[in-house]
This record gives C-alpha cells, structure tokens and sequence, in this order.
C-alpha cells in the first residue's frame, strides 16, 4: 500500500499473545506500514514515548470496556494527542463485522477477515495531515500509489451480472499469468435510506480468490452490511454500482493481488461511471 517503507505511517500494534502480535506484523509490513510491538499497556506507552506512532492499534485481553481504557491511557501517558487514532480490537462486546466510534478518535472494530481491518487502518491514516506523520516530500501515498501501479498494469475487468434477487460481480483476469491471493477492498456506500431515524450505514464485503488463471473469469461472493449487521438478498446493495445515465457514481474497486513472483501489486477500477 506505501512504496517509501522509511516514510511510511506507523503503527504501533499492542498484543499480549506473541504468536497474534507476530501475525499481525507480518500482515501489516506486508502492506507497506512500519510496525513497532508491544505485550501490554506499560510497554506500549513507553514504546509510543519514543516512536510517536501514526496510529496504535490495540488487542489486549479483557471486556471491550477495559481494552478502550487500556487505549486511552496510553495515548494520554504517551502524550501523543487525540490526533493519533485508536483501533481497538475488540473478540466480544460487539457483533462480527461491526465497526464503532467511541469519540476521542478512538475506534472499536471486530473485523470478520482482514480486508476490513486494512481498510478501515487506511481510511483513518487517510485522515491525518502528511505534516503530522513527519513524512518527507518524496512520500508516496497510498492514492498516488495506486494510481501509479494502475499506469504500469491493468490485468484485471469486471462486469455486474444482472441476477436474481441481486447483482453480481464477475471479475476477469486478462493476463497470461496466474495470479494469487486476490482481494477487493470493502466498498463503504454513501448514506442514504433513513432507519430509525437515522442514514443507514452500508457497506458491501466480498471474498477473497486465492487464485485466478490466465483469461479466468470468476464470480466475486459478497455480502452486504447496514448499520453492523449482514442483510439478506432483498437488501443486497450491489445494484448500487451499476451505471446510471446522467449520473457518477464516486465508487471504486481497490483490488490487490500476488504477480508470479510473489510482488503484491494493485489496481484501482471506477465503477457506476
């Protein structure tokens, strides 16, 4: 996701299993970020004291109550300010998939597979000024990044297959290689049904291929959310992205994959347009 591994955003990941806390950064300096670690809430305090991270991402044990007051206090002790996001993941407290903001800029997250998780790190660092993570101009960010490996390869089309009850996403690979470990990040939809009162928040997930043959087609699985919670096949949002004369739509396909040599690579694909 970052070209430049020395100005990259940092993320301090707070885990008190060593085995997840590994993981974790593997998964992370696989998208490009800088990773410091820590076991618990002294270690990360000191740790953010002395690498002022661009975002702490916090998996402690206990009630989702006790994690977020773990966050805070180290955020507060570190003294490194609200500007700073707080992911806490959360194993209880909240259903599977759902994504919550607690206020202070502190963001409590039980991400059913990992795409969620990189989105949701990526939209939040999205929001901090470059000035803020000591970045230097020769940075790189994600978005110009992505539009830069869009410039050097393209392999991938799609097309919305008109189904019923929903729409489907087929997606192509044009290549003359077998391409690995694909993803489509989660589309984040803009408000618009009111319930209860209030905009209905979607957002459409799909599945990951693990591998895709010269000139295959496959069919994407996906799963749409609203406020939190998965919806049946009546209120799947995919119809959405389909093209409407006169209008633009403002959505996207980020999708990432592994070329034969095992480089990750990405593409970004308007949709709706």
């Amino acid at each position: 996701m970052f070209k430049d591994n020395d100005t990259s955003p940092l993320i301090l990941v707070v885990e008190d299993v060593h085995e997840t806390r590994d993981g974790i950064e593997k998964l992370l300096t696989t998208d490009g970020y800088r990773v410091s670690l820590a076991r618990d809430e002294y270690d990360a305090t000191k740790s953010a004291q002395q690498t002022r991270p661009d975002l702490i991402l916090v998996s402690l044990a206990g009630s989702p109550s006790e994690v977020i007051l773990s966050a805070r206090n180290i955020r507060e002790h570190a003294e490194v300010g609200e500007r700073v996001p707080v992911v806490v993941f959360c194993i209880e407290g909240i259903d599977d998939g759902q994504e919550v903001d607690v206020g202070q800029n502190v963001h409590v997250t039980r991400p059913d597979n990992f795409n969620q998780l990189r989105s949701l790190l990526a939209r939040l660092l999205k929001n901090i000024p470059t000035t803020a993570r000591h970045r230097s101009n020769a940075t790189v960010t994600e978005q110009e990044f992505t539009i830069m490996s869009n410039n050097l390869q393209k392999p991938f089309t799609f097309r919305l297959l008109e189904t019923k009850p929903r729409v489907l996403l087929e997606l192509k690979n044009e290549t003359d290689d077998v391409l690995t470990s694909i993803e489509i990040l989660t589309i984040f939809l803009k408000a618009e049904d009111v319930l209860d009162g209030a905009p209905s928040q979607s957002h459409i997930r799909f599945d990951a291929i693990k591998s895709m043959l010269p000139q295959q087609t496959a069919v994407v699985s996906h799963r749409t959310w609203i406020n939190g919670k998965p919806v049946n096949d009546e209120r799947d949002q995919m119809g959405r992205l389909k093209v409407i004369a006169g209008e633009i739509n403002p959505y996207v396909l980020d999708i990432s994959w592994e070329n034969p040599e095992r480089k990750a690579r990405f593409q970004r694909i308007p949709v709706g347009h």
